[in-house]
């Protein structure tokens, strides 16, 4: 995904944030479940087919910002790489998420097998988890990018998956019209506590970066802070991401602040994700902070290289003598 650009293109972010919100709709519905709670009925079926969709369309991303489409597979050859373990536990919440979702449809012969579909709840929490957790892993490997570097980036990411996730299935039961169920105001107070855990993190991550010993770490967060990406994390993450949502919670739960809540809360995550992953600059390798040389330059490096052919010129014939 990443050849000699400055920054990461906004498709790897899209597949980022869309993974992310699918594997952690998919943790939320099996709690649900795990729970007794009798909403899962009525929501978890279309829920979680929701939840494969998006995870699906985040692979699908992912293969067109990796480049060659037709050797895509050879993304899964290495499995002890980092990128090889994304893709795996990509596939694996899309595919755990199908499945569960199919338990909830009477015409499907498994449907009415409560303990196979408890396993694959489980499965379900365990592959939402680590899916969510291995993208930051992957981009702590990139030692370019100092901006990555930091253990934090761990509960940065699953602290705002959660947010999505949870937000998404809000927002699939008030589509529904079963946001009224005390299960999902008790998921509507959880979420509250994470979306101040967001905005601390999120937050703090940030500053910590600005004040880093290293200089791409430091480009990085004034990136965000103050330039090109200002606006979207300002505006998008922060304030209609986060401050607004929090707001909401002074008003009334109809279904409609729900929906405009949930709404506010994805595009904050999807801002979050295109933030984090464009503004890491990638350390430069030295000589190439100019395309082209200018005739100076060259001049210069001219007679470096004449005066070093003299220089060892001189050793041989010492030699020799």
């Amino acid at each position: 995904m990443e050849t000699k650009q400055e920054y990461w293109e906004g498709l790897a972010a899209g597949s980022f944030f869309l993974v992310a919100t699918a594997a952690m709709m998919l943790v939320t519905l099996a709690i649900l479940d795990l729970s007794g709670s009798d909403i899962a009925a009525q929501l978890n079926g279309w829920a979680g087919l929701a939840a494969a969709v998006l995870g699906a369309i985040g692979g699908l991303l992912l293969m067109v910002e990796a480049g060659n489409k037709t050797k895509a597979y050879l993304i899964v050859a290495n499995p002890a790489s980092m990128a090889s373990k994304n893709a795996i536990m990509m596939t694996s919440v899309i595919a755990l998420a199908f499945i569960y979702a199919t338990f909830f449809f009477a015409f499907v012969p498994w449907a009415g097998l409560a303990g196979l579909r408890m396993m694959v709840a489980v499965l379900g929490i365990m592959a939402g988890l680590i899916a969510v957790m291995v993208p930051a892993l992957e981009l702590g490997e990139a030692r370019g990018r100092a901006f990555w570097n930091s253990a934090a980036l761990i509960p940065v990411f699953l602290i705002t998956a959660a947010v999505t996730g949870m937000a998404a299935v809000i927002l699939a039961a008030a589509l529904m019209s079963v946001d009224g169920n005390a299960a999902i105001r008790i998921i509507d107070k959880v979420l509250l506590g994470f979306i101040i855990l967001q905005l601390l993190s999120v937050w703090g991550y940030v500053r910590g970066m600005e004040n880093s010993g290293a200089e791409e770490a430091r480009r990085a967060a004034g990136n965000i802070l103050h330039g090109d990406f200002k606006g979207c994390f300002w505006t998008g993450v922060i304030i209609l991401g986060t401050v607004v949502p929090l707001a909401l919670y002074l008003l009334a739960g109809t279904s409609v602040i729900l929906i405009i809540k949930a709404v506010l809360l994805l595009m904050g995550g999807a801002c979050f994700r295109n933030v984090f992953l464009q503004a890491a600059v990638r350390k430069v390798v030295p000589g190439e902070e100019n395309e082209w040389y200018s005739r100076e330059d060259i001049a210069q490096l001219a007679a470096a290289l004449e005066k070093r052919w003299q220089e060892k010129a001189e050793v041989v014939c010492n030699e020799r003598r």
